[in-house]
């Protein structure tokens, strides 16, 4: 029946949650004095178990500020956690017992308990929310098609207890009924008469008794059995007296008492773990654990007024019985049948807001519609995650539950942002990466790599785009990151021939720088190189490579007239063969020519050019071998 918004209140300085009544609803003057007055019957009723009303007025539409929970639904923690324990479902129950207690003693009933209308904020705190609302609408209904004379029912028909079903009025008794199938639902996680249609599941609960949760899931006691059994019994005398006597024999069915409920994060629970502290009422509701109140441990007696209208001990009544009896409930369907759709657009059901992320805005606003639901769109927002034109942001998020003709809140995306290429050239890759993809520009960055003399290693040589190019920000960048020269392994050269030593330098990619010298060594074999080998050098660097020439040639000394054992030295120096020759000294009558042990002669001659190995002759004169030879022969030549 209204729109929620959080707001702030800049008096205060405070977070506050504002309702505004629909505009289809605030035509009716009926329902604009009701609602009005109802919420200043509802700010009366300070609590801590209760969602507190601050303020209310009209400014176009009537409204009421409340206090903001900022918290999830009990719904929520319901869906979170599938089911409470025994000792859990009493911590949560009792605090909403005495906020519904402070209510009923204040003359409101609250008519609509269920988890929707129960929040629970951040630090654990239980509280009853949307006193009155039911109540103001239910009085107006004859507007929308109903008709209250004849028993127009607005409720949640889960919940709803079976005097209402039948034209009845509601009193605290019709809460305590929805308290006991709230305690129920947290028990086994559901609804104990579901149906597919809000007429069927009303009938249920004029004719069916609700089941004990215990027939289904295994740890409940049957004590507790019975409490459930009561509470929710069909004959609101069949009941207890007051919700302080329904804790208390909650009390004595879990006699171990509370145990906090532990809800890690879920959607819609925030960020954090949430728990709900056992300690919530223990002190305010009754006087010790395990013991049912008597009337001096319960709640304060409640003023005479209230104690008036409701009664906490009401006298039993005589059963109701009879055939005319029997026809009411067919009488009451058929009201139920006209009030439907009063039902369906002030009271309507709940929808799950969809999940929208990626669907057009047409799509979007298509879907919430089908749902009874309004679309309102915020500015366009970019994004380089999600396409333009498609939601990128949904308020409530999914799974949330809203009345019919609640607004969806949807942000489109425009796509990314348009950014301009930075230039990265000449900056090390390290840097390059750092500006490219940090903001603005968010860049996704394939790197390649290359060798280039004139760049040195680690340095971007090439970038596509280009700089100064617009692009959108996200968007693929190329960059080509220098190696430095590219090196080369060089072989092993030594002992091979030229032409073989040219192919691998040549496979190498190293030139040759090619040098001879005289060696001991096959002509063209090389001698030596000027890198080592295996070691790694510059791709089209020079090796210095010496060959061998072959043994060098020289000049025969002049070796005549020399004595025979130095000439012989001198040869042997020169690494030349020597071929002596002997001959016998001449004589000429008495005298003989020559000298013994000297060179007489030698070929080649002197100055012509030999090699090492090459064959010298060399002539020696002796004296022939005579007896009575003088000893002084050798100086008559």
């Amino acid at each position: 029946m209204a729109a929620i918004f959080r707001a702030r209140d800049e008096r205060l300085d405070r977070d506050v949650a504002v309702k505004v009544l629909h505009a289809h609803l605030a035509e009716d003057d009926d329902l604009r004095g009701r609602f009005r007055a109802e919420a200043r019957a509802a700010a009366g009723l300070l609590h801590p178990n209760i969602v507190n009303v601050f303020d209310s007025g009209t400014d176009g539409l009537p409204y009421i500020v409340m206090e903001y929970v900022d918290g999830p639904s009990l719904r929520e923690v319901l869906s979170a956690r599938g089911r409470l324990s025994v000792r859990e479902a009493l911590t949560v129950l009792e605090p909403v017992c005495a906020g519904l207690t402070r209510a009923h003693r204040a003359g409101l009933v609250h008519r609509d308990v269920k988890p929707e209308n129960v929040l629970v904020a951040s630090d654990g705190t239980v509280k009853v929310a949307d006193f009155g609302i039911a109540r103001a609408v239910t009085e107006a209904s004859a507007a929308y098609g109903g008709d209250t004379a004849t028993g127009t029912l607005l409720a949640s028909v889960d919940y709803v207890a079976p005097e209402l079903v039948q034209g009845l009025e509601a009193t605290p008794a019709s809460d305590q009924y929805a308290v006991g199938i709230l305690l129920y639902e947290l028990l086994t996680g559901r609804v104990p008469l579901p149906a597919s249609e809000p007429v069927e599941a009303a009938t249920r609960h004029v004719r069916e008794d609700v089941p004990a949760p215990g027939a289904g899931v295994d740890g409940i006691p049957e004590a507790l059995d019975a409490v459930v059994a009561r509470a929710a019994a069909r004959d609101p005398e069949d009941r207890y007296d007051d919700l302080a006597a329904l804790v208390g024999a909650l009390r004595t069915a879990v006699p171990e008492g509370p145990e906090p409920v532990v809800v890690s994060a879920q959607p819609g629970l925030g960020s954090g773990t949430l728990v709900i502290p056992r300690e919530a009422l223990q002190t305010a509701m009754i006087g010790g654990a395990g013991q049912p109140p008597s009337q001096d441990q319960a709640w304060d007696e409640p003023p005479p007024q209230a104690r008036g209208h409701f009664g906490l001990r009401r006298p039993r009544r005589p059963r109701r019985g009879g055939p005319l009896w029997t026809l009411l409930p067919i009488v009451v369907l058929l009201a139920l049948g006209g009030g439907w759709l009063a039902y369906d657009q002030v009271l309507a059901p709940l929808r799950q807001v969809p999940d929208l992320a990626g669907a057009t805005r047409e799509q979007a606003a298509a879907a919430l519609t089908d749902l009874g639901l309004a679309a309102s769109f915020t500015p366009d927002e970019a994004s380089r995650e999600v396409g333009v034109g498609q939601i990128l942001r949904q308020d409530p998020p999914p799974g949330r539950s809203l009345r019919r003709g609640a607004e969806v809140t949807l942000t489109v995306s425009s796509g990314p942002t348009m950014v301009t290429v930075p230039g990265v050239l000449t900056q090390q890759r390290e840097a390059a990466l750092a500006l490219l993809q940090g903001p603005p520009y968010f860049f996704s960055v394939e790197v390649d790599t290359g060798y280039d003399a004139a760049v040195p290693a680690n340095v971007v040589r090439a970038q596509l785009p280009d700089p100064d190019t617009a692009v959108a920000e996200g968007s693929e960048v190329r960059i080509n990151v220098s190696l430095g020269v590219e090196q080369t392994t060089v072989p092993e050269l030594a002992g091979l021939p030229r032409e073989q030593a040219e192919v691998l330098l040549a496979e190498s990619r190293l030139a040759g720088e090619f040098s001879e010298e005289t060696a001991d060594a096959q002509p063209g074999t090389v001698l030596r190189q000027s890198v080592l080998a295996q070691t790694s050098a510059d791709v089209g660097s020079t090796v210095g490579v010496v060959l061998s020439s072959g043994p060098g040639t020289f000049a025969l000394p002049d070796l005549v007239r020399q004595a025979l054992d130095r000439a012989l030295d001198v040869l042997d120096d020169l690494e030349l063969e020597v071929e002596l020759i002997e001959r016998e000294r001449p004589s000429f009558g008495p005298f003989r020519g020559g000298r013994v042990g000297f060179v007489e002669a030698q070929a080649p001659d002197a100055g012509e050019e030999v090699a090492p190995g090459d064959v010298v002759r060399i002539l020696t004169l002796v004296d022939p071998e005579e007896d009575g030879e003088g000893e002084n022969g050798d100086d008559q030549d």
